[in-house]
């Protein structure tokens, strides 16, 4: 049995772990053929099945989400609606999610954000593993930290050095107070000692265009949704927080290269449906997306977006969330961190 022990993190993310010891290692050689059924229970899906994004289009949660509605699709031989409900820091989508029948025709991909969302906040409660049914965790992906080249700093040193003579004369857009970017820029800046002002977004999307505009200075944001910009010199890529060099901007150093290993704080995206979704349905949509997802040319397609499959069971990434509440809990508390407003 697999220990869901939470690894020793000095009371912050360390996320690497967590998908090493709990990725579903074995769906490669576990007969992927026998899961590429043509339907799945009672003929499921014989009609479109909604896929509900809990994030503003344009966002990296909302470029990953549109790639896998569309694998989905592919593996079930039926329509996947991708439908964007922002809004409360992703609240407004999970609750759509969680008022759905459990009858497999609307589901949700979720990112990290709206999770650490459903246990930070007072006013939106949900309990991920009782509230609505996990199936699988799908991918994983770094953050990249960002500069508007206006900013005129190429590097985290410079950053700081900036920050240092100027504190709080800077500022940081995030997608959301309370979300993963607000909380992973704030365990950075406790870790470096500066202050930079944060801007709160409804929604990663209109946060990336605004430091596009250079209406914001800096932003943590997921590869999807700004690797092209970086490549286009629309915006300077200061630092990944992956474990390792990330190989879409493989000249921009780790945070842990550069003396900041608790801001290694990366981020998964995970399907989930509404609660009591019957168990044979939760297993075929979790096999029958990872063993789409596995052929070559579809592995290729999402690795060149910048995320990593994980492709996780729904008992496995059962199991993940629990360890990730507590992780979460412990980042927060460790930089004294509350969300705002």
């Amino acid at each position: 049995m697999r220990s869901t022990r939470p690894p020793q993190t000095d009371g912050l993310l360390d996320r690497r772990h967590l998908l090493q010891r709990l990725t579903l290692g074995g769906l490669a050689a576990a007969g992927m053929p026998a899961w590429a059924q043509a339907s799945g229970p009672g003929g499921w899906p014989a009609r479109p099945v909604r896929w509900i994004i809990p994030t503003s289009p344009g966002a990296g949660t909302d470029v990953s989400a549109r790639l896998f509605a569309q694998i989905a699709g592919e593996a079930w031989k039926q329509t996947v609606v991708p439908e964007n409900r922002s809004g409360a820091s992703g609240m407004l989508g999970l609750d759509a999610l969680a008022g759905a029948a459990p009858d497999g025709y609307t589901l949700s991909f979720m990112s990290v954000s709206q999770f650490i969302d459903a246990t930070l906040l007072q006013k939106y409660v949900f309990e991920p593993t009782k509230d609505f049914t996990p199936i699988s965790l799908l991918a994983s992906t770094p953050l990249v930290l960002l500069a508007h080249p206006d900013v005129n700093v190429s590097n985290v040193a410079q950053m700081i050095a900036r920050a240092k003579a100027q504190p709080r004369v800077m500022n940081y857009a995030s997608g959301g107070s309370g979300g993963l970017t607000h909380l992973a820029m704030e365990v950075f800046l406790k870790g470096a000692g500066i202050e930079v002002t944060h801007i709160p977004y409804k929604g990663s999307g209109p946060a990336v265009i605004d430091l596009l505009a250079g209406r914001v200075q800096f932003a943590l944001s997921t590869p999807p949704a700004i690797v092209k910009h970086v490549q286009a010199g629309k915006l300077r890529a200061l630092a990944v927080t992956s474990a390792a060099r990330f190989a879409g901007l493989p000249e921009v150093p780790t945070m842990n290269e550069l003396g900041y290993p608790t801001a290694s704080i990366t981020t998964w995206y995970g399907l989930f449906g509404p609660a009591n979704l019957p168990a044979e349905l939760v297993a075929y949509i979790s096999r029958s997306i990872a063993a789409a997802s596995r052929v070559g040319g579809t592995k290729d397609r999402i690795e060149s977006t910048g995320i990593d499959p994980v492709l996780m069971s729904p008992s496995d990434f059962a199991a993940a969330l629990k360890v990730e509440r507590e992780q979460i809990a412990a980042a927060a508390r460790a930089i004294g961190f509350k969300k705002e407003g």
